[in-house]
Formats: structure tokens, sequence, C-alpha cells
């Protein structure tokens, strides 16, 4: 059920420098995200790899599909270089890997309370993503959000967003322009619903009909994809249950990670949360 059958490489190679593995933030069905470092000190130091899935699945063979997928992200990242709050993309041939830079942060998932105003900075880095023809379609996922110490806000994971391609002939690429749109509108409507229950006191009675503003496609997707998501984390509890589902680096997971908490056993002891991208 992993992406990686052994685990990450110990050393990568970025940008003339070596790194060494020193923590894996998350470890799921498509990939496996991990933290490498020079040495113990500033983040400068650091570099985040994620490494897409390796295995066949049902005897299908997906490492292709995942080196696609690391190249569409690391071009995604290319688009959006120079915004605050995105990451930079160092490439995508490191290890089987794309390298991006380590950002000091916690998931948004990860806390109760958020800065004040840092939900107006988010939405005002997501409308700099739409600007240039992206939409991130990931935006219901709050540990993709990252909080720095100081309160900034960092948006990470573009593996699924999209964007609009000139290069492509009419019509197909005014359908995409009309799908990005689209998306593009859900970005805002996630945001706003996270603002709506993290932070209501701060949410404008304009932003409160938007964060409710579900749309026909929406509703239908939620009637799909609520019993397959509770099909999904009974299969994943039972297969943990029988011990089918210790991940490969399950000893570099020494954190908190809310995703695996819906299927994991209760007893499991929760960790603190400090210093994790995922």
């Amino acid at each position: 059920m992993f992406a990686l059958r052994d685990g990450p490489p110990e050393q990568v190679t970025v940008r003339g420098k070596e790194y060494c593995l020193t923590k894996v933030f998350k470890h799921d069905f498509w990939a496996a995200t991990c933290l490498y470092e020079r040495s113990e000190g500033s983040p400068a130091d650091r570099i985040v790899v994620k490494f897409g899935r390796t295995q066949a699945f049902c005897g299908i063979p997906l490492h292709f599909y995942s080196r696609w997928l690391a190249g569409h992200e690391s071009r995604i990242y290319g688009l959006l270089d120079g915004i605050p709050g995105v990451p930079k993309c160092y490439g995508c041939n490191v290890g089987g890997g794309i390298a991006i830079e380590y950002v000091d942060g916690v998931p948004l998932d990860h806390l109760d309370e958020v800065p004040s105003g840092f939900f107006d900075r988010l939405r005002e880095l997501f409308e700099e993503i739409h600007k240039r023809g992206i939409a991130y379609c990931d935006a219901n996922k709050k540990s993709n959000m990252l909080v720095s110490a100081g309160g900034d806000c960092f948006l990470i994971d573009y593996q699924i967003a999209i964007s609009v391609r000139d290069d492509w002939p009419w019509p197909l690429n005014a359908v995409l322009r009309a799908v990005v749109r689209y998306m593009a509108s859900k970005d805002i409507y996630h945001i706003l619903k996270h603002k709506r229950r993290m932070a209501p006191e701060q949410l404008l009675p304009s932003e409160e009909s938007l964060s409710k503003a579900k749309g026909i496609l929406h509703r239908v997707h939620r009637r799909l994809g609520k019993p397959y998501r509770a099909l999904r984390r009974r299969f994943l509890r039972g297969q943990h249950a029988k011990g089918a589902l210790e991940s490969p680096t399950a000893g570099l997971e020494s954190h908190l990670q809310p995703e695996k908490d819906t299927w994991r056993r209760a007893e499991e002891p929760e960790h603190p949360s400090e210093g994790v991208q995922q």
C-alpha cells in the first residue's frame, strides 16, 4: 500500500551538495515526502524530497505515472516561481524524486488557532496563484498549508494542480480555461470554509456566503466521495489491525499525522508537531 517498498535513499545530491535523510513527513500510496539535511542548523541546510510511487499495484506498474506526476509538479512550481509563499523547486531528477525548498512551518491541520489575519494572507496567496492561470485543486487538505512562526502562510504539494495551456488547440484550451476558473473558485471556497471553522470572528459577511457556496458539481462530488472515503477508511483500519499497513519508514515518522489517524489504532500515542512539512 505504500509508495516505496524499502524506503527512500539515505543520501541525495542537490545542486552539487550532499544531503542525508533525517525524517519522513508522510509516506502514503502515492509518495514519500522526506526531510534531508546537510547538518543540524538553519533551514537553509535542509531540503524536502518527494519520491513518487515505484511499487506496482495489483500487478499494474505505476512508476511511469509517478514520473509524469513529478514532471507535472515541477512544471507547476516553475510557473509559480517568485511568488512569496510558494517554495522553490530544485528539480525532479533527485534519486527519482522532486526536490523542494524546506519551509520551517506547521501544517494547518496541526493547529486549533491561527495567527490573526492568516486566512487573509492565504487568500492573497491563492489569488496570486490564480493570476498565473493555475488552480490548486487541493485546498480542502489543510496539511498542505503551512504556518510559520511569524504567522506567514506557505502552500506546498502541487501534484494535482492544473494550469491553462495556450499551446493546446482550440477548443481544448478554452475548455481547460473554464475548468481552471471553476477549480480556482473552489480553492477560494475551501480556504473560506477553513476560515469559518477556525477563525469565525474574522469572517466577513460576504465571505460567509462564499464559504457555503458548494455548487452542483461540488455536491455531486461530496455525495459520491463520502461513501468511498468511509469504505476506504474501514478497509485501512482492518488492514492496520492485521499489521498489514506497517510503513517501511515508520522509524522515521515520529510526529503527528492527522490523516493517518483516521485509520490507525486508537491506542497509538499522539506525538507533538514541530517543524513539520508534508
